[in-house]
């Protein structure tokens, strides 16, 4: 009986001891993590981003950039975070991406074009975000058809630390956008004025450069298939109060001739958002250019679709197809 009840001790005092040492090592587990694991301040938007900038009345835009800080614990401290742009970045980005092709790469949108509207932006404790408000002003933009882009980057965080260099910095590709900006799907047609020979094109893109003009490339010509000499192919697409459309060359070099150019609209309810409106515009395009390589003239017409959803509250006056 004796011998029974050693066993028996034995037997509660390991049950209690590997109770013990499962509860400390749960324990320790905990400890652990919260030891590996840093937080850190971040932007929402980080490493290479298209970011559209929409074109206000007096010519410019906002563009708004998220900051944060990461983890599922709570913030219980004010985070205060300063935003600078980082030309380093980018000039890394061109070369990793071009190499010596110079003239590929993407340039700084100047830094007179623009400001933040802060000094500093604080993250309060209990909370996990900010946004910044970046203001660019397109009358300052000297070269309105570039391709620009905005590196920015965390300068300094108090509060946390800065996060690794991939989730605090941004290279925002700016793309400029007004109600006529946009792919236009659809096919064309470029024809050598001449011989009668004929080439098939595909989308139209019209870049915004105010509130009420875009570019486009003549013909087919687009930055990735004539990198050398896309920028000889420039044309101004202008729309009035009645979106009646103007196309002028702005180099004076292409010897543009218009034939036609409207847009027509359409707008019909949204099957499932009230918020909106679908957007229906066509864009019937004809011109007589010169190619400024070797002269020929050239013919191009073709007819171009842009679907998109856009806000009732922008559009109160439009006729909506009861269809």
């Amino acid at each position: 009986m004796v011998i029974l009840k050693i066993i028996d001790m034995k037997k509660l005092i390991n049950i209690a001891l590997l109770f013990l040492i499962t509860i400390g090592g749960t324990s320790c587990q905990d400890e652990l993590k919260d030891e590996l694991f840093q937080k850190y301040s971040y932007l929402n938007q980080n490493g290479w981003k298209e970011c559209e900038v929409k074109i206000q009345d007096d010519n410019t835009g906002v563009l708004l950039l998220d900051m944060g800080v990461n983890g599922t614990s709570v913030n219980n401290k004010d985070i205060v975070i300063s935003l600078t742009n980082d030309p380093d970045t980018l000039e890394a980005y061109n070369f990793d991406r071009y190499k010596f092709q110079t003239e590929m790469y993407f340039p700084e949108l100047p830094t007179n074009c623009y400001t933040f509207d802060k000094e500093s932006y604080t993250i309060p404790a209990g909370e996990f975000k900010t946004t910044a408000r970046i203001h660019i002003d397109l009358n300052q933009i000297e070269n309105i058809y570039e391709n620009y882009v905005l590196p920015i980057k965390i300068s300094s965080s108090t509060g946390e630390l800065i996060g690794p260099g991939k989730y605090s910095k941004l290279l925002a590709n700016i793309k400029f956008t007004n109600k006529f900006s946009g792919t236009y799907s659809g096919n064309g047609k470029m024809t050598i004025e001449a011989t009668g020979q004929n080439t098939a094109t595909g989308a139209a893109i019209l870049y915004a450069i105010s509130q009420n003009s875009c570019f486009m490339y003549a013909g087919n010509v687009t930055s990735e298939t004539d990198p050398a000499t896309y920028k000889k192919y420039i044309l101004n697409v202008s729309f009035n109060e009645n979106e009646k459309i103007t196309i002028t060359d702005p180099s004076g070099k292409l010897g543009l001739e218009p034939v036609k150019a409207t847009i027509t609209r359409k707008y019909e309810n949204h099957a499932t958002d009230t918020r909106y409106y679908i957007e229906t515009s066509i864009l019937d395009l004809q011109y007589k250019y010169k190619n400024p390589l070797d002269n020929r003239k050239l013919v191009f017409e073709g007819t171009h679709t842009l679907i998109r959803n856009v806000l009732r509250s922008e559009y109160p006056n439009v006729v909506v197809d009861k269809e």
